[in-house]
């Protein structure tokens, strides 16, 4: 799965979030919410989060603990600070089966295998290496990790989720 953070997610999908400012020249550092990095490949174009037109990744560093982009157009430290919190995106690419975008999932009403409420989706963040989707309900939060052991069925076209209930973790506050 791959996040949809998107200012039109019918069309582009973010693909990662400006964490930071690096050194002087405008340099990025970044953060992943992708499965596919090489959609910022040196060359490719990218939409930054509210802006119309696209730029132009002019380098990216992948080898340190944090990702590194300079983008054309963003050439001082000043430029990039103000982008820090934005996210960077790509046109919308078909999925594989059985596979959907975050705002796909988020707002899908969450029941469990008996048919029994359980809440709705309400965000769907990354942990470790799977996603995890935060249910709120009439009983509180639940988290559920995007696994086939907890996860029955997706339906976005019905609006519904089924899981197994006792794969599901009351979210403590």
């Amino acid at each position: 799965m791959s996040n949809s953070r998107s200012s039109q997610p019918t069309d582009r999908v973010a693909v990662a979030r400006i964490s930071g400012a690096h050194g002087l020249r405008g340099g990025l550092r970044l953060e992943w919410l992708t499965d596919w990095p090489e959609e910022l490949a040196v060359g490719s174009e990218v939409w930054i989060e509210g802006q119309d037109g696209p730029r132009r990744v002019v380098a990216l560093m992948t080898g340190g603990r944090t990702p590194l982009l300079e983008l054309e157009g963003v050439d001082s430290r000043e430029a990039a600070e103000a982008l820090v919190d934005t996210f960077l995106e790509v046109p919308a690419r078909e999925l594989p089966a059985n596979t959907y975008w975050w705002h796909e999932i988020e707002g899908l009403e969450v029941v469990a295998e008996d048919g029994s409420p359980i809440g709705t989706v309400a965000e769907v963040f990354r942990a470790g290496a799977n996603e995890v989707y935060r249910v709120v309900g009439p009983t509180g939060e639940r988290l559920i990790p995007a696994l086939k052991q907890a996860v029955v069925s997706i339906d976005p076209g019905a609006g519904r989720m089924v899981v197994r209930e006792e794969q599901t973790y009351v979210a403590e506050s």
